[in-house]
């Protein structure tokens, strides 16, 4: 369907530009300051708008046109970054002003994920959610790859100038195509609940399923424990490996080609009676790659665990939507999505965590400590919702 793959290509513009500015500007940090709690609080400024915005967007996207409200998102991002482009390449450009950028970033992927993904998800129809949060997933987790490897060349190469100005680009792109979408939102009743309403109702539902309910709080737990690690990779390849901004490109980009892959075969192969086995065991083999990783002090070794790991999260990218969106009705997907943005958005409590850990036992040792934390958390969530270890009853 056209509609559908516009929807999907401006994702992963929009996938693109997150992945390859969230090195750069982790490089360009470290470069100039040196710590690692400063590179982990620019993973928090972008991180923190899921948490305090995400369900907010939702809400709000169930009350207007979700794709105009992606569109003017996309624009305005896109000029912010090239106020910062035109800073940077004169040499002016202070850590507070591209904070404030990042933040904003943050905002826009808060929206994008609580109302873009409602959009595939109304475009394909509940017969292809798993194929389409699969193909989603996997096209996310390409960018995961693609983003870094172009940001580590664009870093290295151009500084941080030539890395903002693809991010203009990508996102004025993705806008463009936006555009061209014949889409119009679920019919409103005729009396609305207040957003607050809104969002207290999500949150009841969530309470009331027990799939969903294991989904997000393995969702909170891995934001926390697993992906935070993400903020201290550039320390890791540049302190423990060696590495310049290229081959640190290289080593980030390990764990997208990986989920890509998994991503892929979830797409096409799994069962849908499976999707909370591999939903639940993709997040556990992920963290066991994670505590490996962070022991490796060869790039050989890292890469491959890299990999491994991106592998196994792919599980868990993949399903994350589809279970939330196959057990909700349609007319609250939105701010369903949206109470996922949020439980996305408490990772930067993580990333603060490992950030000062990092400040006094060094990065792998924080890593490590954090990735054990949540292996152990999530096997206990296994044991709790059993659901989540058995086959879907047809």
């Amino acid at each position: 369907m056209r509609a559908f793959r516009r929807v999907w290509l401006a994702g992963a513009m929009s996938g693109i530009m997150r992945w390859l500015d969230m090195l750069a500007v982790a490089l360009f940090v470290l470069e100039v300051t040196g710590s690692p709690f400063l590179v982990a609080l620019a993973l928090f400024l972008r991180m923190v708008p899921m948490f305090l915005f995400g369900a907010v967007a939702g809400a709000v996207a169930e009350k207007v046109n979700r794709r105009n409200m992606l569109i003017v998102a996309f624009l305005v991002v896109a000029a912010v970054y090239t106020i910062l482009a035109w800073l940077s390449w004169n040499g002016t450009l202070q850590l507070w002003q591209l904070g404030m950028g990042v933040f904003l970033s943050g905002i826009l992927w808060a929206m994008e994920f609580s109302v873009r993904r409602p959009i595939v998800a109304d475009i394909a129809g509940l017969d292809r959610i798993g194929a389409a949060m699969g193909l989603e997933s996997s096209t996310n987790n390409f960018t995961r790859m693609l983003g870094p490897l172009s940001g580590g060349f664009l870093f290295e190469f151009f500084g941080l100038p030539g890395t903002l100005i693809l991010a203009v680009i990508l996102l004025t792109s993705a806008a463009l195509l936006l555009m061209t979408v014949p889409y119009e939102s679920a019919p409103k009743t005729e009396v609305q609940p207040s957003i607050i309403n809104t969002i207290i109702e999500g949150l009841q539902f969530v309470r009331s399923n027990r799939i969903i309910s294991a989904t997000l709080t393995v969702t909170v737990l891995l934001n926390i424990f697993g992906f935070s690690f993400v903020s201290m990779v550039p320390v890791i390849a540049r302190e423990n490996l060696g590495l310049s901004a290229s081959p640190t490109g290289i080593l980030a980009s390990a764990d997208g080609a990986g989920a890509f892959i998994g991503c892929l075969l979830i797409a096409f192969y799994a069962n849908p009676r499976r999707f909370q086995q591999i939903f639940i065991s993709g997040a556990i083999i992920y963290l066991c790659c994670v505590i490996a990783f962070s022991l490796s002090a060869i790039f050989e070794l890292s890469f491959i665990l890299m990999l491994a790991a991106g592998f196994g999260i792919s599980g868990f990218t993949a399903l994350q939507s589809a279970l939330v969106i196959s057990y909700t009705p349609p007319e609250m997907r939105s701010r369903l999505m949206g109470v996922v943005a949020m439980c996305i958005g408490v990772g930067p409590l993580g990333v603060l965590f490992v950030g000062l850990l990092a400040t006094q036992v060094g990065a792998s040792t924080a890593v490590f400590i954090t990735a054990v934390m949540g292996f152990l958390a999530i096997i206990g969530c296994a044991f709790i919702w059993p659901e989540m270890r058995r086959i879907k009853p047809t």
